[in-house]
């Protein structure tokens, strides 16, 4: 077995991984990522961000050639969808941000060591590569990166052919119709807007009575609506029993509710789950928790000393964004740091269509709290920009307040542009801004984030009822 020395050992090349790569070599450690998968970026490029986010915006263009019309733009017929070209898109992309990634690494001196990684002590890793060769990576310091896997159901294991994972479904070569989904969160709901844009019949299984858990109920009742309006069928308080293989092809699925349900093919969104399989954690005396998470203390050292771990074997916010930061404070905190990541107030976007922006505390939440809370907003309907856009409908700015001291506690958009300007909303949730900062702001003319403003000063008008 061959042997190489370094300052650091970073275990997976998602996010979180390359986050946590780069930083310490910047620092100026020696620094040695190690990677499975030929592909670098873990799912977010692979298979998850990215790639679904190509399809949407696929999605979206061709929702809005259909309405090029009423901006002067004439084409001759009606638009029509190529879906291999939309899976060509995605591969472009991946290839692309492969070579952002392999010109990132090279330019910070990273060693790329291609096999998969399993400790033998704390501060020593065996690598087999792909050929049968292993090789050993001694470094005192680790960060711990390997991402997650979808989860499965009881009773409905994925075979790749009937039964998808949210792994499998970017690589359809055609749009299945019927398409079952299962799982009404942010992915189910996401993938469920695009296929119906698509063509696809959709019909959307969800255990819980409404659509994705954890957003504001108002907003979530808008998609609710939108998702009916578009002809996608909602079964919410349901889930699949039991399924088997139609003679005619394709599949027959049994509801909790008795229902029968025929369907091309059934894509599992009901979440990831941390993927540490085969890393032999005990040799390092890394423990795991109930799901196979790695538990971390406020600055991600695990109960090892000199491992750290960041991204989703954390099992917490399984979000790219908070990856690349958990990645870096990692790094940091490996080689001498001391810093805790800022989690507080993590903007979140959700692509369907209209996409959603969400900051903060929900309407509820904040009244569970047992806080008095304000509550302003702002349709779309009540804007320019959204008007000239033809995206008014559906369309809401929510702010939610502290009622006696103004300050923000929350904000969630659903509508044109939200996952972009709820990021300005995130920083003034971090500064502490009050009612008074939003609604006496200076915005851009015509813009969507007028709104802002409209909404804040609907919430000051209700402190005088």
């Amino acid at each position: 077995m061959t042997a190489s020395r370094f300052d650091l050992a970073v275990i997976g090349a998602g996010e979180a991984g390359i986050a946590a790569a780069v930083r310490a070599a910047e620092l100026g450690a020696r620094v040695a990522l190690l990677e499975k998968s030929p592909q670098l970026g873990g799912a977010c490029v692979a298979t998850g961000t990215l790639p679904s986010k190509t399809f949407s915006l696929s999605a979206n263009m061709f929702e809005l050639a259909g309405r090029l019309k009423h901006f002067g733009v004439l084409l001759s017929g009606e638009p029509a969808l190529d879906f291999g070209e939309v899976a060509a898109s995605r591969q472009r992309l991946v290839r692309c941000d492969q070579g952002v990634i392999q010109s990132h690494l090279r330019a910070n001196k990273v060693e790329i060591i291609r096999g998969s990684a399993s400790f033998l002590a704390p501060d020593r890793i065996a690598v087999r590569r792909e050929g049968g060769e292993v090789i050993e990576v001694a470094a005192p310091l680790c960060v711990l990166a390997t991402g997650s896997r979808p989860t499965s159901l009881p009773g409905l294991p994925a075979d790749g052919r009937l039964i998808l994972t949210t792994d499998d479904i970017v690589g359809l070569t055609e749009v299945p119709s019927p398409l079952l989904i299962i799982g009404a969160g942010i992915i189910g709901c996401e993938y469920a807007f695009i296929f119906r844009t698509f063509g696809a019949e959709i019909i959307l299984v969800e255990l819980l009575d409404r659509c994705l858990p954890g957003q504001d109920d108002e907003i979530a009742r808008i998609i609710e609506k939108e998702l009916a309006r578009r002809g996608v069928r909602f079964l919410p308080s349901n889930t699949v029993s039991g399924w088997e293989e139609a003679a005619s092809g394709g599949l027959s699925a049994l509801t909790s509710g008795g229902e029968r349900l025929a369907a091309a093919k059934a894509v599992v969104c009901t979440g990831r789950r941390p993927f540490t399989a085969g890393l032999e954690l005990q040799a390092a005396g890394v423990a795991t928790g109930k799901r196979g998470e790695v538990p971390t203390d406020s600055r991600l050292r695990t109960s090892a000393p000199g491992i750290f771990a960041a991204g989703d074997v954390l099992g917490r916010r399984m979000q790219s964004s908070t990856a690349i930061l958990e990645g870096g404070v990692a790094a940091e905190n490996a080689l001498g740091g001391d810093r805790e990541p800022d989690e507080r107030f993590v903007p979140s976007g959700i692509y369907t269509m209209p996409e959603i922006g969400a900051v903060g505390l929900t309407e509820a939440q904040a009244a569970a709290s047992g806080r008095p809370v304000l509550v302003g907003k702002c349709p779309y309907a009540g804007l320019v920009k959204a008007c000239s856009l033809y995206a008014y409908n559906p369309g809401l700015i929510k702010l939610v307040f502290d009622r006696e001291s103004t300050r923000l506690l929350g904000a969630h958009i659903v509508g044109a542009e939200a996952a972009e300007i709820v990021h300005a909303l995130a920083l003034a949730l971090k500064l502490g801004a009050r009612a008074e900062d939003l609604a006496y702001g200076v915005y851009h003319h015509p813009s969507i984030s007028e709104g802002l403003r409209e909404a804040a000063r609907d919430a000051l008008s209700g402190l005088k009822s």
